[in-house]
C-alpha cells in the first residue's frame, strides 16, 4: 500500500511540475501575440507605401498621353522608349533608357511607354501590371512611365512601326527626329543621337567635326 501511495505522490508531483513549466511557454506565446500585430503593422505601411509610390511611379494612358508629355517638354529632347515585359530585348535594353536621362540631366525628357496589353479576351489594360510593376521598381522613377490602354497592334499601326524595343527622339520643337529599331539602339544610335542634337561631342561615337 505505501509503495501505491508513494508512486500517486510521485505521478501528483509530476503532473504539477509540467504545469509549471508550460506557464513559462504560455506567457511567451502571449508576448508573441502582443508584438505580432505591430510587426503587421509594417508591412502594412510598406504595403501602403509601395501602393503610393507604385501609383506615382507609372500611369495609365494612350498614344495621345505620350504626345501631350512631348508637347509639355518644349526646349527639351524627348525620347520614348516602347517596351514590353514580353519582349527581352527591350528589357536588356531598359537601364540605357535610365542612364540617358542621368547623363543628360535636364536637358532631356525621357519616358517608358508599356505596350503589354494585347487586346486579348479576358484581358484588360491592367491586367499585366503585376509583371510590369516590379519590373519598373527596380528601375526606378528617374524616368516617368506610362503603361498603354491601347493594344499593342494599335499602337504599331499608329506608329507605322513592327516590332519592338522601338525608340522615338524628338527634337527641342517637339519634331519626330529618330525612329529606331535595332538591336544596340542605345549604344549605336541613341546616345550618340542625342548628343549631336545637345551639341555635346564628347560622347563616344560622335565625330570631332560636327
Amino acid at each position: 500500500m505505501n509503495r501505491h501511495w508513494h508512486i500517486l505522490l510521485l505521478t501528483l508531483l509530476l503532473c504539477t511540475g509540467c504545469t509549471t513549466e508550460e506557464r513559462p511557454l504560455e506567457d511567451n506565446t502571449n508576448v508573441d501575440l502582443q508584438q505580432d500585430p505591430e510587426s503587421p503593422t509594417d508591412p502594412g505601411d510598406s504595403d501602403g507605401s509601395q501602393a503610393n509610390s507604385s501609383d506615382s511611379l507609372f500611369r495609365m494612358g494612350d498614344w495621345d498621353s505620350v504626345q501631350q508629355l512631348v508637347k509639355a517638354n518644349p526646349g527639351k529632347i524627348v525620347v520614348i522608349d516602347i517596351w514590353s515585359t514580353y519582349c527581352a530585348p527591350c528589357m536588356k535594353e531598359f537601364p540605357r533608357l535610365i542612364e540617358l536621362q542621368k547623363k543628360h540631366g535636364e536637358k532631356i525628357k525621357c519616358a517608358s511607354f508599356n505596350i503589354n496589353f494585347a487586346g486579348l479576351p479576358d484581358q484588360s489594360p491592367e491586367s499585366d501590371i503585376e509583371f510590369i510593376e516590379p519590373f519598373l521598381q527596380r528601375h526606378g522613377d528617374t524616368v516617368e512611365h506610362i503603361v498603354s490602354t491601347e493594344t499593342d497592334e494599335k499602337i504599331y499601326a499608329q506608329l507605322d512601326i513592327y516590332a519592338i524595343p522601338a525608340v522615338l527622339i524628338y527634337d527641342t520643337e517637339g519634331k519626330l527626329t529618330h525612329k529606331v529599331l535595332e538591336e544596340n539602339a542605345y549604344e549605336k544610335t541613341i546616345f550618340p543621337s542625342v548628343a549631336k542634337m545637345l551639341g555635346d561631342s564628347t560622347t563616344e561615337g560622335e565625330t570631332d567635326d560636327q
